[in-house]
């Protein structure tokens, strides 16, 4: 058993639930199966969290910002300008290899497009503007975007992130699958009947 890293919750259940200790120790027999360590303690004793919780308002603030790319190569110049890390305004900046196995299936076969580049990169913030910057500065070195890695939902993105064949390929689907744009959450792609020019883009 590992008890390096206690996982703690704090629940409070009404009286009429019908979550007894019965209940609560098969949650504590299931933390222990993935190594972690659930504590049952009742609320308003020393243990219990929520009553050392501060009563200050919290001071985070907005959604976190992300944009995304695909690199070819790491190459010294691409690390040059990788120092936006050193700004403090970008939070989180991962280069994910990829490449392998991903690059042996053809671009153009599946909705993961330009699969020749070699690392995937995610940049996040806590401003667009601030994000954006860091994105511009990197940008000579990217082709395309990872679309699950974009909040920003401007239309653009959706151009940058499939090639055009497999765009208008996507449109196709989604005219026969799902017409009505009943899936139209985040980057929803338009049926092609419904997109100026048909088909394309």
């Amino acid at each position: 058993m590992n008890y390096g890293h206690a996982l703690r919750f704090g629940l409070h259940l009404p009286s009429d639930t019908g979550c007894g200790p019965d209940r609560l120790a098969e949650m504590v027999d299931l933390a222990e199966q993935w190594g972690l360590y659930l504590l049952v303690v009742p609320a308003g004793t020393a243990d219990d969290d929520m009553d050392n919780a501060s009563d200050d308002p919290p001071v985070s603030h907005g959604e976190p910002v992300s944009r995304s790319g695909l690199l070819r190569h790491v190459t010294p110049q691409f690390a040059a300008a990788a120092r936006v890390i050193r700004s403090g305004a970008i939070g989180w900046f991962q280069l994910r290899s990829v490449g392998g196995a991903v690059a042996d299936v053809p671009s153009d076969a599946t909705a993961y497009a330009r699969r020749d580049a070699n690392f995937s990169l995610v940049v996040m913030g806590g401003a667009d503007e601030v994000v954006d910057r860091a994105r511009v500065r990197l940008s000579p070195f990217l082709d395309g975007l990872c679309i699950s890695f974009e909040t920003s939902l401007r239309p653009e993105r959706i151009a940058a992130a499939w090639h055009p064949r497999t765009l208008s390929r996507l449109r196709e689907l989604k005219s026969v699958y799902d017409p009505e744009c009943v899936f139209g959450d985040n980057f929803a792609l338009t049926p092609a009947a419904n997109h100026p020019g048909g088909g394309a883009p």
